[in-house]
């Protein structure tokens, strides 16, 4: 009598399923856009928490102003990709606080050069929002905070450039979910 095990059958589904397995993750590690399957990567975020290093100064924007032009010096423009290109600190960099992962280390890159990174966005909040996300992701030059924002850095009648963002490309935005 048999038990009802076809033992072929099964040999044959065990190495259907192995090799499916094998190929998916093949195709996974071969894809650009694969899925991650070792380490972890924290997603980027613009929340405030407690950061083990220096403090993040805040400055008015005539004391930002002395700083434009200096070697070492990067103005980073935490507004959206409209807002960018409807005017921004002249020469800024576009480090929006919704951008993707890879879009993030690509501005963190940017960034590394820099002895000085003054963080504006459309609020005081904002900036530092980010400026502390800067920190926990590993900046530890001089950050400051523009105070007032954007809008602060407008009424003193302050330099500034406006056109689309050359480097939105780069730092592509996350949609926002419905």
């Amino acid at each position: 009598m048999s038990s009802g095990l076809d033992r072929p059958l099964l040999l044959r589904t065990a190495a259907l399923l192995v090799g499916g397995a094998a190929l998916g993750l093949g195709v996974n590690a071969a894809r650009p856009s694969g899925v991650a399957l070792a380490g972890f990567e924290p997603p980027t975020a613009c929340t405030s928490a407690a950061v083990e290093a220096s403090p993040v100064i805040e400055m008015t924007p005539l004391e930002a102003a002395g700083l434009c032009g200096q070697p070492g010096i990067v103005f980073a423009d935490t507004r959206s990709s409209e807002h960018f290109a409807a005017g921004h600190v002249a020469d800024a960099l576009h480090l929006p606080c919704d951008t993707t992962a890879s879009g993030a280390e690509v501005a963190l890159k940017e960034l590394g050069h820099a002895k000085t990174v003054v963080v504006y966005g459309a609020s005081t909040e904002e900036a530092y929002e980010v400026a502390e996300t800067l920190r926990r992701r590993g900046l530890t030059m001089d950050l400051r905070v523009l105070r007032g924002g954007f809008v602060a850095w407008e009424q003193e009648g302050l330099a500034c450039a406006s056109g689309p963002c050359p480097g939105c490309s780069i730092h592509p935005r996350q949609e926002p979910s419905p």
